[in-house]
């Protein structure tokens, strides 16, 4: 089971009152909270300097703390300077979580950009990808806004993401405009500088930029639909809820079965992750061949991960037996627990036997990334679209702690997880069969046709 925690969440409170001034922090407990998450993540993670050595790592760590002031620094610098380091050691599940009830009253007086864009993977330009500005259009380019390059300003945003360079440029685009007020470098109201163009705008109150986020986040954790009458569509947007999961698998390929579908999309583009077990039921249907999503992991122990599984009753997931001795083990040891054994799926009732394939994408991320890793290894469909997120060995079950000070809330991986493969030292994502960056479920259709 792999869980990933979602940075985005942006559920403001309207009770809080609405003030004009900063919120601070004194920089003396900025650095314990700093030093705090680094000591804690590197207790929990499996190997937190995976990817920077230690040495490097502590200079860049420093080169940002002699930005703060010597009294104290506002708690947004405080935010954006934690991200950024929690970044540094993340395979993209370990972050520090931006939110903070203090910050809030600052978010409600900010006037946010009307628009949200991405890297092109073809010229490495920003390109508008949703735009609440008539003027700006999805699919221009931007150049600059109140004078600054798009480029610097957003790759000062994708360095408070961890993880590949897909995934930070995909995650990015969702909250872009609202990781722009932790920057700093931008106030209101907005001159945008397009290709051709120049528009002015005051920008968004947070309870619009609030409603245009959400429009692109899923809302439905798995829906089915049925295009010209012939093909399925299978959303599965999360690996959440074994038992309502269940039960959709088997209304939906009921079905399939009673519509004579021969041809089906699964589309896991959006999908975050949750559950790997649901991925098996779903496999269930597709495929008789004998298949691993994971051939194993490396559990670090520590204390903090004591305590957290103790409190999610990880007995359920994991047996009393394993957890018992997991708990029973000093502190910093390693537990290898790999598999050889492969999954032999049992054929569902309303069995599916026609042509398939599954849409992946830079969202496609840990629990769905173990599920287009083993359809990939496995050769049990094909995939379509893009690169996933996420590398095939990456880190798993994530905890939470809490930063003494100024009360954000951090997670770290606490386990190394192994793909299909089996290789430990094979650092990529999952490439599909058939890459298509553009219109992928139209592709599909095509296709599958």
């Amino acid at each position: 089971m792999k869980v990933v925690h979602l940075i985005l969440a942006l559920f403001f409170i309207p009770s809080i009152l609405v003030a004009q001034n900063q919120s601070f922090i004194a920089t003396e407990k900025a650095i314990e909270d700093i030093n705090y998450m680094i000591k804690s993540i590197e207790e929990i993670h499996y190997n937190p300097y995976f990817k920077t050595e230690k040495e490097k790592f502590n200079t860049y760590k420093n080169e940002l703390i002699r930005n703060f002031n010597k009294d104290s620094i506002s708690l947004k610098h405080f935010i954006a300077t934690g991200m950024k380091i929690s970044a540094h050691l993340s395979g993209g599940h370990t972050a520090m979580d931006w939110q903070n009830d203090r910050i809030i009253p600052e978010l409600m007086n900010y006037y946010f950009i009307p628009f949200t864009g991405k890297l092109s993977p073809s010229d490495n330009t920003f390109i508008v990808s949703r735009s609440i500005h008539q003027d700006i259009k999805e699919g221009v380019r931007v150049k600059a806004i109140n004078g600054i390059s798009i480029m610097e300003l957003y790759k000062e945003c994708m360095a408070y993401l961890g993880g590949i360079k897909s995934y930070k440029n995909a995650y990015c685009e969702n909250i872009f405009p609202l990781y722009l007020f932790f920057t700093n470098k931008l106030t209101p109201p907005y001159s945008v500088q397009l290709v051709d163009s120049e528009v002015h705008t005051t920008g968004l109150a947070v309870s619009e930029i609030n409603s245009f986020l959400s429009e692109s986040q899923a809302v439905d954790n798995y829906t089915f639909d049925i295009i010209e009458n012939k093909i399925g569509l299978i959303t599965y947007n999360s690996c959440t809820d074994y038992d309502a999961f269940k039960g959709f698998l088997h209304q939906t390929f009921k079905e399939i079965e009673e519509k004579n579908i021969k041809k089906l999309i699964v589309d896991i583009r959006e999908n975050a992750g949750g559950d790997s077990k649901l991925n098996d039921l779903l496999l269930s249907y597709i495929t008789t061949k004998p298949y691993r999503q994971s051939s194993g992991r490396y559990w670090k122990v520590s204390k903090q991960a004591k305590q957290a599984f103790k409190d999610n009753n990880y007995e359920n997931h994991f047996g009393a037996e394993f957890m018992k001795s997991y708990y029973e083990l000093k502190n910093e040891s390693i537990i290898e627990s790999l598999d050889e054994e492969l999954i032999h799926p049992e054929k569902q009732d309303n069995y599916f036997n026609g042509k398939t394939c599954f849409l992946i994408g830079p969202k496609t991320f840990s629990s769905a990334n173990f599920l287009a890793d083993a359809v990939k290894t496995y050769k049990i469909s094909t995939l379509i679209g893009s690169a996933t997120g996420e590398l095939t060995n990456d880190f798993g079950e994530v905890i939470y702690f809490m930063l003494p000070n100024s009360g954000n809330y951090v997670n770290v991986s606490s386990t190394y997880d192994i793909g299909a493969n089996g290789n430990p030292n094979l650092f990529q994502p999952v490439y599909p069969d058939i890459q298509q960056e553009e219109n992928v479920l139209e592709f599909a259709i095509n296709w599958i046709r």
